[in-house]
């Protein structure tokens, strides 16, 4: 190979190594090669983070002038207070027992009339049906029996007394006359408990008659509404037979299960609210009954009963409802730090408050825990004194997400 071919075949390295060394002697000693836009950025970067603040926290969101009056932002101030935890949980809706009845007869017999059916509102006092019953008849007429003789001994009393009065009779026989009215009035009183213990009221047993004897009427002890018929005309029932079920809807329970952890926020007349996926939106007002002495062994809860009022019907036996029991402040001896619950929002899956500063309101993120009314425990994130947003939130919402 010639000495030409040579250098033109070494000749790229030698420039590369040349340019090497030229670039390093421009270069001061200790300094850096970084370009003076890429170092730019890196200080901008770096005062971002330094602006954050505490953890969670971002840069000031602001408002213009003509947005802050149409849009007032109220703000309240972060403290600590007493905070009642509210229990929320699952329950269904069944009847109340003071204003539920279960009628049937007290003696074996066959239903020959039905006056009432599945639905109907019925009064205290109403006939449901009637059955006849050879056992009412044979009392009836026991008690026929009782009341002549009884109103005969009566009327031979009268007339003893009479005559002995005029010195027509003798004491003797005034006497007796006085015995057996009494003891025919003890047999008159017999037939008509029997009677009673029949079924009968007083007013059926005075209207009494060869026509309607040995029938029994069913009457409804209460006002409400007949829920269930569990007879037929012409069907043989005995004393162990529920012939109808009537309910007064207008008072209700709420059966509920708390679990132990539960049960010391939970006491008797506390204030609670039950909803319903029905009614969307509203909450009725109800209090807690009773609460439980004894834990179930199987799952670990204890019966807990809410009354409430439903004369507006909206409600019904069996349906599910959740409930909401409310604490009560005077029960608490700790302090929280709390804020309301309409201050916090949720972005991005995490709750977050705005914090008023000198600059706007900033953003950050805080951790709850125990809500209690219309107060919501802050375990981080927030410092008593700071102020927060409560109306206007989804205001500032809005402007951070632009």
């Amino acid at each position: 190979m010639t000495t030409a071919n040579k250098l033109v075949r070494f000749l790229p390295f030698v420039l590369v190594a040349g340019a090497g060394i030229g670039l390093g002697l421009l270069i001061p000693r200790g300094g850096s090669a970084t370009d003076p836009a890429t170092k730019g950025a890196a200080e901008v970067a770096k005062s971002k983070n330094d602006s954050d603040g505490k953890s969670g926290s971002s840069p000031a969101v602001s408002l213009s002038p003509d947005a802050l009056r149409k849009n007032q932002i109220e703000v309240v101030e972060v403290r600590l207070q007493r905070l009642a935890r509210d229990v929320e949980v699952v329950g269904s809706v069944d009847l109340a027992p003071n204003y539920h009845a279960q009628i049937g007869p007290l003696i074996a017999g066959r239903i020959v009339s039905i006056k009432a059916q599945v639905g109907e509102a019925v009064r205290a006092g109403q006939v449901l049906a009637e059955l006849e019953s050879s056992e009412v008849g044979q009392a009836q007429a026991a008690y026929l029996t009782a009341r002549a003789t009884s109103l005969a001994a009566q009327a031979n009393l009268r007339r003893e007394r009479e005559l002995a009065e005029r010195k027509v009779s003798s004491e003797r026989e005034r006497e007796l006359a006085e015995a057996a009215a009494i003891t025919e009035q003890a047999q008159l009183a017999a037939a008509t408990q029997r009677l009673r213990a029949l079924g009968l009221r007083q007013v059926d047993i005075k209207q009494i008659n060869e026509d309607r004897a040995g029938i029994v009427p069913l009457y409804s002890p209460i006002d409400g509404t007949i829920i269930t018929r569990s007879i037929s005309l012409g069907q043989s029932v005995q004393p162990a037979t529920d012939a109808f079920s009537v309910a007064n809807l207008s008072q209700l329970w709420v059966q509920l299960d708390l679990f132990e952890k539960d049960l010391p926020y939970v006491h008797a007349d506390q204030r609670a609210e039950i909803r319903t996926e029905v009614y969307p939106g509203k909450s009725f007002p109800a209090r807690v009954a009773y609460v439980g002495h004894v834990i179930d062994e199987k799952t670990r809860t204890a019966p807990v009963r809410i009354e409430f009022d439903n004369h507006e019907g909206l409600f019904r036996p069996g349906q599910f409802v959740t409930a909401t029991l409310h604490g009560d402040p005077s029960r608490v001896i700790n302090q929280v730090l709390a804020v309301p619950r309409k201050s916090v929002l949720t972005v991005e899956g995490k709750p977050l408050v705005f914090v008023q500063e000198p600059g706007g309101f900033t953003k950050r993120t805080v951790e709850l825990g125990a809500s209690g009314g219309t107060q919501v425990e802050v375990r981080s994130g927030l410092s008593a004194g700071e102020k927060v947003a409560v109306d206007g939130g989804f205001l500032l919402k809005s402007e951070l997400l632009r």
